[in-house]
């Protein structure tokens, strides 16, 4: 699917991000996670920064929430996961996440960014 060009770079983090949910879910992607999990933090907080407002000044604002809500939890699931607990229960919210991201959030996004058009 062509995303548009403000989603591009969040879009092929999503890749990597479905690697290590599945690396977690097999109860081997700890150790990745640890690398990983700073690049994970800034992806949220990107999202949160660009996307969540314009969400909720578009007046879906329940997606916004949704999406903050979602990284509160995955934040909280990684501090397990690295330690090695809770790495399956992580790997499918991850996986679920990303699943939300690309097949709900980005297209409403991307019809805001449409309307911003001049």
């Amino acid at each position: 699917m062509k995303r548009h060009p403000r989603l591009v770079q969040l879009s092929r983090e999503h890749h990597a991000a479905l690697r290590l949910g599945r690396h977690l879910l097999a109860g081997a992607g700890a150790a990745e996670l640890r690398a990983e999990r700073a690049a994970l933090v800034a992806h949220f907080a990107e999202e949160e920064r660009e996307l969540a407002p314009l969400l909720d000044k578009g007046g879906d604002g329940a997606l916004a929430a949704r999406l903050r809500a979602e990284h509160v939890h995955l934040t909280s699931l990684f501090a397990a996961a690295v330690d090695g607990e809770r790495e399956a229960e992580a790997g499918q919210a991850l996986i679920e996440h990303v699943r939300f991201e690309e097949r709900e959030l980005f297209p409403v996004v991307e019809a805001h960014f449409e309307e911003k058009r001049p």
